[in-house]
């Protein structure tokens, strides 16, 4: 997979990420066809499936590596429990109260947060152009946030604010995990990282499922909720982490982020194929906003 040329004038680096969050598009979807199930055994599950396709090679790459700094080892500790465990905890449940184009999109600004860590921490200089791009999503997704306050009169209203909210943490979770993940390269190979990342935050959470719910919730699942979501692991977790560190190790920070704004697009569609759900005309103007300042982004780093 990872042999696929890129189309022309597009890096090798851009083309693995771009393919990353092309995949990526379908999990919000994945998790609504699979119904109400736990997020911690969701998740749980779906991360060691995929954790354990990655892991075989990615230890005997380990084996292979120079000796790495326990620091380093620390700071792949913080990963997997803020910025694997507790990301993948708020997304699945954002996606059970809000409608997945939504929290796909809400997650996007992390972009601004990436941005931000990028140029104090890896000095990378942006233009004009692309800090207005970041002030554009801003405003989309502050927009997005009052929108959900203002209609949390009723059940779903508050369900859908509480959806919003946790979207928002997984988008701090996640954003501050694409700056240490760009760290963490500079020792771990890709394949390392997902194996190692996936396996044990997937081990942390059944066992954190176990001790909260105990064996009932996994009693529950059905054959194919069982099948759904070791297809979610394996084929979109992995296969997408492996594309995207691959591709993250050549591109800054920022632009990795930037792409990820294309992936709501997709997602709204297969939302509206399923679940025949849509959105009002103000969330859609909130959704091209969004885009706009994308795409701000990606004209001030050509610039």
């Amino acid at each position: 997979m990872l042999k696929i040329l890129p189309l022309p004038g597009i890096s090798r680096g851009v083309f693995f990420v771009l393919l990353a969050w092309m995949i990526w598009a379908v999990d919000p979807i994945l998790i609504r066809v699979i119904g109400q199930v736990s997020s911690l055994v969701l998740a749980g599950l779906a991360l060691t499936a995929g954790g354990l396709t990655a892991l075989p090679r990615g230890l005997k790459t380990l084996r292979n590596t120079p000796r790495i700094p326990w620091m380093y080892w620390v700071l792949f500790l913080v990963y997997i429990l803020l910025c694997t465990g507790l990301a993948e905890i708020c997304y699945i449940n954002a996606v059970q109260r809000l409608n997945p184009g939504l929290v796909s999109v809400t997650l996007r600004s992390q972009l601004a947060l990436v941005v931000l860590i990028g140029f104090f921490a890896f000095k990378e200089r942006f233009s004009r152009i692309t800090w207005l791009g970041i002030l554009i999503i801003l405003a989309g997704n502050l927009l997005n946030g009052w929108y959900r306050y203002s209609h949390s009169g009723d059940h779903a209203g508050k369900a859908a604010l509480l959806g919003w909210f946790l979207a928002m943490g997984a988008m701090f979770c996640w954003g501050i995990g694409t700056v240490i993940g760009k760290l963490l390269l500079r020792r771990f190979a890709p394949i390392t990282m997902t194996g190692l990342r996936l396996t044990t935050a997937g081990i942390l959470l059944i066992t954190l499922s176990l001790f909260r719910d105990g064996v009932a919730v996994w009693q529950n699942l059905s054959p194919l909720q069982i099948l759904l979501i070791l297809a979610k692991g394996c084929l979109i977790s992995a296969l997408g982490y492996n594309l995207y560190f691959h591709g993250l190790k050549s591109v800054k920070v920022g632009v990795a982020a930037a792409l990820e704004q294309l992936a709501p697009v997709l997602t709204f569609l297969y939302t509206w194929l399923l679940f025949r759900e849509t959105v009002t005309p103000l969330e859609f103007g909130f959704v091209a906003l969004m885009l706009i300042g994308t795409f701000t982004i990606i004209a001030g780093e050509k610039e």
